[in-house]
């Protein structure tokens, strides 16, 4: 059966051949293109890049940031662990291979482990040590080794013995068996509360995980505005800073000192001090400290129970124009003490024969703030020997200065 053959009119084509254009086009623009595939991801942890390692007796203390997402940028899926190695560094190359020395599960966030190190590497002489760490995924992959942190072998410094601390009216003295070794003497101090509980120093905080994914605005919306801090409530204290460990070291000096004085311990505050010594070692360009384990803590309590500094240099002058403000003027080298209150007077009568008649009295009620006073109540024709003691805010009373004896002349 044979079908008629159709002829179109040349309009009626150049409409069609419009038609099917359009529907290209359209199927062009309605079909997203779906680009090329993407492999999937190995999901290997980020390699780790702030590795450190520090030399504390026969141990190597390692710390690091444990990474929270791949190199693809995804959040790791599964458990972690890391792989530490280490070699002895070589003066030539190659270099020896790095052995791996322990293996444990981390979580993301800071890390902090330990290498003890075998006996051969206690004994000197000194050798350049270097770590290396690379986490690996649930499959037992990584992306790579970490940069080296190095570390030194060899004898650490001996410990520092019999340690003890005592309160002076300068801070917290400090003082420790000598020892015939130019090694610095390091001291830790950490802040002891009411209860006598040292208050240890805040953890570092884990790195945040930054979301990966951004909410696009909607055309004409408004961007919303941060919500307003919380304030405390008005019978809430303010929140305390956090403790700090302070760490003091002792001068540069061609022997150990065997003490030192704490000038910043402040009185009225107990104080838990720590000491070790630190050597320093120049090894392949790098120089390195070898610390010595800590001491036994002791403890200090900084009760203010020292007297301010004698007051010097007491001079007196009979003052006054009329009889009516007739006086005796004292004046002083004023005291440096940095919790000084104020001074005390004390006035004594003197006898015809230059003896000291009954007691000393004093003068002023409160203390008087600067290095001067005016008695106002001496008797014309009395002889009089003065002294002026310093006080201090916690109410410890100087020695009386040197006296100095003075006459109301009558007019």
């Amino acid at each position: 059966m044979k079908f008629p053959l159709i002829r179109c009119h040349p309009d009626a084509r150049r409409w069609l051949s419009a038609a099917v254009a359009a529907s290209l086009i359209a199927c062009t623009v309605g079909c997203a293109s779906p680009g090329p595939p993407r492999p999937p991801s190995l999901n290997l942890p980020e390699v780790v890049k702030d590795l450190t390692a520090e030399r504390v007796g026969d141990v190597v203390r390692l710390r690091w940031t444990t990474p929270a997402q791949t190199t693809d940028r995804l959040d790791i899926k599964g458990p972690m662990t890391a792989e530490l190695c280490r070699f002895t560094v070589s003066p030539t190359p190659p270099q020896p291979t790095c052995v791996p020395v322990t293996h444990l599960p981390v979580q993301p966030g800071p890390i902090e482990a330990s290498d003890a190190l075998p006996p051969a590497m206690t004994v000197d002489p000194a050798a350049l040590l270097a770590y290396r760490i690379q986490i690996l995924n649930a499959h037992g992959r990584s992306a790579g080794l970490s940069p080296d942190a190095f570390a030194p072998a060899g004898a650490a410094p001996s410990p520092v013995e019999q340690l003890r601390a005592t309160p002076t009216r300068d801070g917290a003295m400090l003082e420790w068996q000598h020892k015939d070794t130019t090694a610095v003497v390091e001291l830790h101090r950490l802040l002891v509360g009411p209860d006598g509980v040292v208050i240890e120093p805040a953890p570092p905080k884990a790195a945040t995980k930054s979301s990966s994914k951004h909410t696009k605005k909607k055309p004409g919306e408004k961007p919303k505005k941060p919500a307003p801090a919380s304030t405390p409530a008005p019978d809430s204290k303010p929140p305390q800073p956090a403790a700090t460990e302070v760490k003091l070291r002792t001068p540069i000096q061609p022997t150990d000192a065997g003490g030192t004085i704490d000038h910043t311990a402040q009185m009225g505050e107990t104080y838990r001090y720590t000491a070790l010594r630190v050597q320093s070692v120049s090894l392949g360009g790098h120089t390195l400290e070898l610390r010595s384990i800590a001491s036994p803590p002791v403890t200090v309590v900084m009760r203010n129970t020292f007297p301010p500094h004698t007051p010097s240099g007491l001079e007196a002058v009979p003052g006054g124009a009329t009889a009516a403000d007739r006086s005796i003027d004292l004046s002083w080298v004023p005291n440096n003490d940095a919790d000084l209150a104020g001074y005390i007077v004390y006035r004594q009568e003197i006898d015809s024969k230059g003896a000291a008649a009954g007691t000393a009295e004093r003068l002023n009620a409160t203390p008087v703030v600067g290095p001067a006073y005016r008695d106002q109540t001496a008797v014309a024709g009395r002889r009089y020997a003065y002294s002026v003691a310093a006080v201090n805010t916690a109410g410890n009373i100087s020695a009386p200065s040197d006296p100095i004896q003075e006459t109301l002349r009558e007019q």
